[in-house]
């Protein structure tokens, strides 16, 4: 069987990996637009900071994939697909036949509509190009403003930071991260970030990017304007759905799949930030690992490997802070129960939600412990109401709930 996969990320190359460990005959081919072997994004804050260069964050060297038996065709650009004969086009032109079709080619920065974006100075961060080339510009600038307060937002931030820039962050919501905490955590976690020089704006929209041909400073909705010779627009991801969309899948936010991964179009599956689930683009690593591992399974045929969703889970640095957020943080229904502790001086804030004793999600910022353990409770259903009171102490024996 030939398998094709467009795009280089960590579901594409999972998924690679995952086929040919399985079935060793199976022909692998990835075709990337990168000039770069796979890389996490996650670690291009590194690079941005001069931490780290290219070769340093980039997982697995040529000669992995002659091991695995897997093809990377590099600066490969696939411009259509071509469902009823089998084929991929290449923007070079090139033809390639496939038994069975992978998108696993990401997503794309989102630009909100502001007036003036286009302007010298404005940014998005994607791809180690967009790092070096950002960590370059900064060299004749000094302050900096980043749109959005987001995961990434803040890493890139702090990274700034460290090339010496006066850093703005601003963002839309009232609070930092409200998907992954709730308002206490959002205000420690805000507390520990200014602490390093780095100044956030909350609740406020960008109305215009300020500058003639250059940029010189950002205006707000309320008329404030920020001063500003760099802007980096962290506002989240968009699916690439082109490639589909144009070949006649079915795509709505991404690329429309079922339980087993598959597209509306026969033998082509799709996995990561371009699939959409049941109406979701998760756009975190865990999922795109999870689908990765079912697509694999069901290209292969293995029919009863059926994806049913990925538990909300993100367990990160931000700013050198331990982040760890997991299924249902903010229940807006009174039923639930939490339990939260704060550490203020040492930076560390827990909390758990309960649902009828057994816990459904948790925070822990600024500490590791009982990540693990905290994660196997969720997905065992375990009740732990005898516990609940002791669970988030320092000196808890997890051993007492998970056996």
């Amino acid at each position: 069987m030939n398998v094709i996969i467009v795009g280089n990320g960590v579901a594409g190359v999972t998924a690679a990996r995952i086929i040919k460990e399985n079935y060793p005959k199976t022909l692998v081919s990835i075709y990337t637009d990168e000039k770069s072997y796979y890389y996490p994004r996650p670690r291009l804050y590194e690079v941005l900071s001069g931490e780290a260069e290219p070769e340093d964050i980039t997982m697995f060297s040529e000669k992995w994939y002659i091991k695995k038996g897997i093809t990377v065709q590099l600066n490969k650009k696939a411009s259509s697909i071509d469902t009823k004969r089998k084929e991929l086009l290449l923007d070079d032109q090139t033809r390639v036949s496939y038994d069975t079709l992978l998108l696993a080619n990401g997503g794309h920065p989102f630009v909100p509509p502001i007036k003036g974006a286009d302007k010298t100075g404005v940014f998005t961060l994607r791809t180690i190009s967009d790092a070096l080339h950002i960590r370059k510009f900064t060299e004749n600038t000094r302050k900096a403003i980043v749109i959005g307060g987001g995961l990434i937002g803040l890493e890139f931030a702090a990274s700034l930071r460290k090339l010496g820039q006066q850093v703005t962050v601003v963002e839309l919501f009232q609070r930092l991260l409200p998907r992954q905490l709730d308002p206490d955590g959002a205000a420690l976690l805000k507390n520990r970030i200014e602490s390093l020089g780095i100044n956030i704006v909350l609740g406020v929209k960008t109305a215009e990017i300020l500058g003639e041909k250059t940029v010189t400073g950002i205006m707000l909705d309320s008329g404030k304007k920020v001063s500003g010779d760099l802007v980096l627009v962290s506002a989240g991801m968009r699916s690439n759905t082109e490639l589909a969309s144009e070949a006649g899948i079915k795509v709505n936010r991404g690329v429309v799949v079922d339980e087993h991964l598959r597209t509306s179009a026969d033998d082509v599956y799709a996995i990561g930030d371009v699939a959409e689930y049941e109406g979701t683009v998760y756009g975190i690593i865990p999922a795109a690992l999870e689908q990765a591992s079912n697509a694999a399974a069901n290209m292969l045929g293995d029919e009863h490997a059926n994806y049913t969703g990925t538990v909300p889970s993100n367990t990160l640095k931000i700013v050198g802070i331990d982040l760890t957020s997991m299924g249902l943080v903010n229940p807006e229904e009174p039923t639930y129960e939490e339990i939260k502790k704060t550490d203020a001086p040492k930076g560390v804030y827990k909390k758990i939600v309960l649902d009828k004793g057994k816990i459904v999600g948790a925070i822990l910022l600024g500490d590791k412990k009982g990540v693990t353990s905290i994660r196997k409770l969720i997905a065992q259903e375990t009740d732990i109401t005898k516990y609940k009171n002791l669970i988030l102490n320092d000196d808890f024996d997890y051993k007492k709930v998970t056996g």
